[in-house]
């Protein structure tokens, strides 16, 4: 079963970008969703233009991921079943930077001269 969703989430780790056997590009991401005690890591593989937009980021960038979700369930080497979460993207987008990450503006771009004129500032 799978179900349709979106969500914000800030990435864990550097994007994974591979090829698949048919030649095309996919990107796999590990993204963090929520805070402290509520915190889930969800596992997402970004396919077509999401994952040419989605090779582009760092880790620590926040995205915003459209896609379908499931659970994925296994047994681990100790016998124990485990699940997570899966997103099969179809749209992965930067959100903002923040931070060290976010752009800088130079100094032209800063004032101009009716900003200036504005605080009484004489160029």
């Amino acid at each position: 079963m799978s179900i349709d969703c979106c969500f914000f989430g800030f990435l864990a780790v550097p994007p994974d970008a591979r090829t698949s056997k048919a030649g095309k590009p996919w990107v796999r991401l590990r993204v963090g969703v929520g805070k402290d005690d509520s915190l889930q890591w969800i596992s997402v593989s970004c396919f077509g233009q999401a994952a040419t937009t989605a090779a582009t980021l760092k880790k620590g960038d926040r995205v915003y991921c459209e896609g379908t979700i499931k659970l994925d369930s296994w047994k681990g080497s100790d016998g124990i079943e485990r699940h997570t979460l899966a997103v099969a993207a179809f749209k992965c987008e930067q959100t903002h930077k923040i931070g060290r990450a976010k752009d800088r503006r130079t100094s032209d771009d800063q004032h101009d001269s009716n900003d200036d004129m504005a605080f009484g500032v004489a160029s």
